[in-house]
């Protein structure tokens, strides 16, 4: 999904300077924008301004706007400059510090790759203004680290995953290199934070008969489990898809696509690990759907109560489930029909209940497994539409940034909208498009 945004961003801003520059308009595009709350029921937003005519050539400056609840821009003119680039693609990322602030993160791409081995950070405050801005090695993904400072995960440059603390002062107590977990980096896995200022990472392990093993990085940044990490399950057949969420008590559970045999059909897995790096729920953990044809990528959140809800496409339906902290599964399994949800992403509702979006729908599920938002959930993009970020809201609701196409393979404009706990779009029937921010 990533890199279908990337090479959709070039192709619009290529067309938008043949269309502009016939109409002699500055050609200027927002493509994308990295959405969080600022925990008052509005957003901070990081978005990337294309530029075709600068001084030095076409270039890309990034900016943070702060949108009230009531969906008001608080931030005078285009917001808060934190940083420029080169005329190239961009992955965008917003981490609230738990403050009314936020950690931003604008990430370059390189071609036929992750993320490049830099990534540029900059913590805003309430107020918009900038804390700090540094460069770290590299930022695929970001978590709070529950003290207004943020972790990171990466592949570092002879290929593992490594992960790196920044504090809210902007100091990195891990190191500037960061923690090697001695994890291959070569299948993306899952991160979470443990609840206890540290970090839970989840890898495919292709050398052992791909397999998944997991790793936990205490807050004073030393492994906590064993060295090259727990098997998290014994997957004679081979796992694919790991995604993780804390446990509540400085463990992890972990969900997966497992297929028994080669050739056979996959399986949904999720298992437990706790604090100490002990598999919980048996060699392979505890089944939560059977026989899937396709494996798609597990949508999950914890529950607040230790432990998870699971969200997982079984064609033709949408699927939910819950699980506590003993394995065992809670609700008659939640399905909607017709939904073409393959990726999910899923944050909680802030009461035991979770908040799944996917292709174009949101769907909130309470702690019991019912539909809060209707059968057919909330639709929020249109078919011209793509998702970028989500995030919830602090209010029981949750913030979507995605892009709309102008027109038919026209340049793309970045909009942000906000979702309340009824399933109500609160910012009008197509949300707030950024361009608006250029005058």
């Amino acid at each position: 999904m990533r890199r279908k945004i990337v090479i959709s961003i070039v192709i619009c801003v290529l067309v938008a300077v043949i269309a502009l520059t016939a109409s002699r308009i500055e050609p200027v595009t927002i493509p994308c924008a990295a959405v969080t709350t600022d925990d008052s029921g509005g957003a901070i937003v990081l978005y990337a301004l294309y530029r075709v005519f600068s001084p030095r050539g076409p270039s890309v400056q990034f900016y943070v706007q702060r949108i009230s609840s009531e969906g008001d821009f608080l931030l005078g003119g285009k917001g808060t400059l934190v940083g420029a680039g080169s005329w190239r693609g961009y992955e965008l990322r917003a981490v609230s510090d738990g403050s009314g602030g936020a950690i931003v993160m604008w990430v370059p791409w390189k071609r036929g790759g992750p993320p490049s081995v830099q990534a540029h950070v900059a913590k805003i405050d309430f107020e918009g203004c900038v804390e700090w801005q540094r460069d770290i090695p590299g930022a695929e993904k970001a978590i709070p680290d529950g003290s207004g400072g943020v972790i990171v995960a990466f592949g570092d440059s002879d290929g593992n995953s490594a992960v790196l603390k920044i504090d809210a002062e902007g100091n990195l107590p891990w190191g500037e290199d960061g923690v090697s977990l001695s994890l291959p980096d070569r299948y993306f896995g899952g991160i979470a934070s443990d609840n206890l200022g540290g970090i839970i990472v989840a890898r495919v392990v292709v050398d052992e008969g791909r397999i998944i093993r997991a790793q936990r990085v205490g807050s004073d940044g030393n492994a906590l489990w064993q060295p090259g990490g727990v098997k998290v399950c014994a997957c004679a057949g081979g796992a694919l898809e790991p995604q993780v969420t804390s446990d509540g008590a400085g463990g992890a559970i972990v969900a997966y696509n497992y297929r028994r045999e080669e050739g056979g059909k996959w399986d949904i897995y999720v298992q437990r690990i706790d604090a100490d790096g002990n598999v919980l729920w048996g060699p392979d953990g505890v089944p939560i759907c059977m026989e899937v044809y396709i494996p798609h990528e597990v949508g999950m959140v914890e529950d607040g109560a230790g432990g998870a809800i699971i969200f997982y496409a079984s064609e033709p339906e949408l699927r939910a489930q819950r699980i506590d902290a003993n394995g065992y599964k809670l609700w008659d399994e939640y399905s909607l029909r017709g939904w073409e949800d393959t990726h999910h992403h899923v944050v909680s509702d802030g009461s035991g209940g979770a908040i799944n979006f996917g292709v174009r729908r949101a769907q909130r599920i309470d702690a019991a497994g019912r539909a809060m938002w209707g059968h057919d959930g909330t639709m929020v993009l249109d078919p011209v539409s793509s998702l970028y970020s989500i995030s919830a809201d602090g209010c029981g609701g949750i913030l979507v940034s995605y892009v709309v196409r102008v027109f038919e393979y026209g340049p793309q404009a970045a909009y942000v909208q906000r979702v309340d706990p009824e399933g109500k779009p609160v910012w009008g029937d197509e949300g707030i498009p950024l361009n608006r921010l250029l005058g």
